[in-house]
């Protein structure tokens, strides 16, 4: 037998990059990964589709689809081309699966929990960081969550803000989930005192500047005062000046700080402390109560000039 024919049954199944299947699915919301498996067969398949073929076949509203694309081009899966071909492009592994953590399922809740707080997919750049806020700053996913919660709050869901307060947070010895409980009712605390001060100025929270922060600070917490002699240095700025100025205001303190100023009643004791002493005045002898009145100098002048007149 010289030759050998080999037959082989046909192939009802397309090839997924592995790579694909450990990067995107714990992280991609499964709608887009449905745009992407059926684009891939029609792919194979070498046919051709539209918008709405896809959208009728997924069961997924045209915006959906669109959605989809865009999102997996931005992930560098896919390539566009503006006259309408989508080419898939090689998935590079960017991320080195933990072994601890490939199929933890407290790590795959925090994904899914995270990307509920920010309303939409998270990104294979930011499906990194967390996982490095793991490896570097030993936070729990529960910790994480919490700090995603923290700043979804604030209406902060940028990685890099989020990044920020992760090494802040770091850097503030928080290491377990009552630790950073603990942080934020402080924080909680803090800005409750720093909202009713900023309130009675009429400047939002979300206008105060790192600086003005730093006044607040230390106004509060280094020099100690309550929050009602602040707001008295605050309507004193307004009064002066008519508008809230923190140097102003920084300045008012600062004086209030060395002289002692510690509540509202030392405030009305340092302003009396700082009026000029009115100076007493003599009458000239013999002169009515209609004259001219001197102080005691210029009393002294005038009767010292007048003995030397008489000595002549």
């Amino acid at each position: 037998m010289s030759e050998i024919k080999i037959k082989v049954s046909s192939v009802n199944f397309i090839p997924v990059n592995s790579v694909f299947l450990d990067k995107y699915l714990p992280i991609a919301r499964g709608d887009f990964i449905k745009v992407y498996l059926y684009c891939l067969k029609c792919g194979y398949e070498n046919c051709n589709v539209t918008f709405e073929n896809i959208s009728s076949a997924l069961n997924l509203l045209q915006t959906d689809v669109m959605n989809a694309l865009e999102y997996w081009e931005n992930e560098g899966v896919i390539r566009i081309h503006p006259e309408g071909t989508i080419e898939f492009l090689p998935i590079k592994s960017e991320i080195e699966p933990h072994p601890s953590l490939e199929f933890d399922k407290k790590v795959k809740g925090m994904f899914t929990d995270i990307e509920k707080l920010i309303g939409r997919p998270l990104s294979s750049i930011e499906y990194s960081s967390y996982l490095d806020f793991i490896s570097s700053f030993n936070f729990t996913p529960e910790i994480i969550t919490l700090l995603v919660e923290f700043c979804a709050q604030k209406g902060k869901t940028d990685i890099r803000y989020i990044e920020k307060v992760a090494l802040s947070w770091y850097d503030s010895g928080i290491k377990t989930y009552e630790d950073a409980q603990n942080y934020i009712t402080q924080r909680e605390e803090k800005w409750k005192k720093y909202r009713e001060i900023i309130s009675y100025i009429k400047v939002k929270d979300t206008d105060i500047s790192k600086p003005q922060e730093e006044f607040l600070e230390k106004w509060l917490y280094k020099y100690n005062f309550p929050v009602d002699v602040v707001k008295e240095a605050c309507r004193i700025c307004i009064m002066r000046i008519e508008e809230p100025k923190f140097n102003y205001i920084d300045a008012i303190l600062n004086d209030w700080y060395k002289n002692g100023v510690k509540t509202i009643s030392d405030i009305k004791k340092n302003e009396k402390k700082g009026k000029p002493k009115k100076r007493n005045y003599a009458p000239i002898p013999g002169a009515s109560s209609n004259q001219r009145k001197y102080d005691g100098d210029e009393l002294e002048k005038l009767l010292l000039g007048r003995s030397g007149k008489n000595e002549k």
